[in-house]
């Protein structure tokens, strides 16, 4: 073998070794909201061209699970942090002119007044959900869709809690109806009553094997195709779905693949494997 050919291999050997130790990068955008402030963290490692994205602080296994698997493959991983008091909170709240206000941070992707406006809530104080509010809503909405519209994918990461419908005592002779929380069952159209959930809904397979917890929502025929044929439950969001502020409809309105990847609170084993299916593709 000439010493070119060695040269050669051994540059590829060096290249090869220097991309499979590519360190995760780390970087912090914060926004600032009202009194308050929202850390937008960005993890990025060379490999796949994707993005993931995780909005709700609170569900802590589906971000696991998610960096671990950015660890292996790599992309880019967007998750938000905003409670600095060592909880972690599903919703946002900041304070602005002597009130506080909160929202939920998969509800404010959509460019109708009125809907953004529904999805912010006053807990406390006089104030009212005004321009100003909403310009800085919309420019977090701005920012963290600014980190991951380019990518061909989007991933979403999500846990839900999967609790069955029951009846609770609160006095003596009345109890509280408390229905069953979401899962790929809220597809489902029920007693002739269709929920938002099931009129975004175009076509669902479920598993009866698998968890109702776990399931995907997709955006493309291709993708609901792909996980069909694995056997995993999923659903197709038609193409004309209710406008609720999600990054789903939103997403699909700006014609971009996404999926969203649910799985119970706690259950990373079952999510980082749902999130491997997506790289089989």
């Amino acid at each position: 073998m000439s010493f070119r050919s060695v040269h050669a291999i051994c540059l590829m050997l060096f290249f090869s070794y220097i991309g499979n130790t590519q360190e995760l990068v780390v970087r912090v955008n914060t926004v600032q909201m009202g009194e308050d402030s929202v850390n937008i963290k960005i993890f990025e490692k060379q490999g796949e061209i994707l993005s993931y994205i995780h909005v709700h602080e609170n569900e802590t296994a589906s971000l696991e699970a998610g960096l671990d698997v950015l660890k292996k493959y790599g992309g880019k991983l967007v998750t938000l942090a905003h409670s600095f008091d060592g909880s972690t909170n599903r919703n946002i709240s900041f304070r602005h002119k002597n009130t506080s206000y909160q929202f939920d941070p998969n509800r404010i992707y959509t460019n109708n007044d009125s809907i953004l406006i529904n999805s912010v809530k006053v807990v406390k104080g006089n104030g009212k959900v005004d321009d100003g509010v909403l310009k800085m809503i919309r420019n977090l909405a701005n920012q963290i869709w600014k980190e991951i519209s380019s990518y061909a994918l989007i991933v979403a990461l999500h846990n839900n809690k999967n609790t069955p419908e029951k009846y609770t005592t609160k006095w003596l002779f009345w109890k509280k109806h408390e229905p069953e929380s979401y899962n790929v069952t809220s597809y489902v159209k029920k007693c002739d009553h269709s929920s938002d959930s099931n009129k975004s809904c175009s076509d669902i397979y479920i598993n009866p094997s698998i968890n109702n917890s776990e399931f995907f929502i997709v955006t493309e025929r291709r993708d609901f195709s792909s996980f069909y044929k694995k056997r995993f439950s999923v659903v197709l969001q038609n193409e004309d779905p209710v406008d609720d502020g999600s990054m789903s409809v939103f997403a699909l309105k700006n014609k971009k693949r996404y999926i969203n990847a649910e799985a119970k609170h706690g259950r990373v084993a079952q999510q980082k494997a749902m999130l491997e299916l997506i790289h089989q593709f």
